[in-house]
């Protein structure tokens, strides 16, 4: 098995980044830091390889998935439930289009809001692509005891809530 320390080493086995805190911040806290950032750099990699080997990208994932659970929804609603700004979906959903994947047309309403849906090539790769999402989960979440997800759970959810209020200290 690979070392997965929270770190990685240069072509030299140096580190690229300081093994110590920054000033004002406990070695611990720098190392938890690390090992978030360590982790989710892993876990976008290991992301891409799984959805690429299956025919999509993680971020069409999460358009096909959104898309298969709220058949026509407009550009604008997908936008915000994939939380990625109007522009990129716009150009993401004309890929998907070329592709064969969607199918858009404007609101019977209002000419100007243009609705999705999955084509049948849509639906099948949104199934291959929750069924290789379930697969990356179970290999690397899924064992995990359940005492150690449920901590995992609550720890994240307190990093999550203190980055929200840092945020909203910020942009007050």
């Amino acid at each position: 098995m690979k070392d997965c320390a929270p770190h990685t080493s240069g072509p030299h086995g140096a580190d690229p980044f300081d093994i110590t805190a920054p000033e004002g911040v406990d070695q611990l806290s720098f190392e938890v830091f690390r090992a978030l950032m360590n982790t989710m750099k892993l876990n976008g990699r290991l992301l891409v390889k799984t959805m690429t080997g299956h025919g999509g990208h993680p971020g069409q994932a999460g358009v096909l998935w959104a898309l298969g659970a709220r058949e026509g929804i407009s550009q604008r609603e997908l936008a915000d439930m994939v939380h990625v700004a109007p522009p990129t979906v716009t150009a993401m959903l004309q890929k998907m289009e070329r592709g064969g994947l969607i199918e858009r047309w404007a609101d019977a309403e209002d000419q100007r809001v243009t609705r999705l849906r999955l084509t049948d090539a849509g639906r099948q790769l949104n199934h291959d692509l929750r069924a290789a999402h379930g697969e990356y989960l179970s290999s690397t979440i899924g064992t995990m005891s359940e005492a150690d997800r449920r901590d995992l759970v609550r720890l994240l959810g307190t990093l999550a809530n203190n980055i929200s209020s840092a945020l909203e200290r910020l942009e007050d």
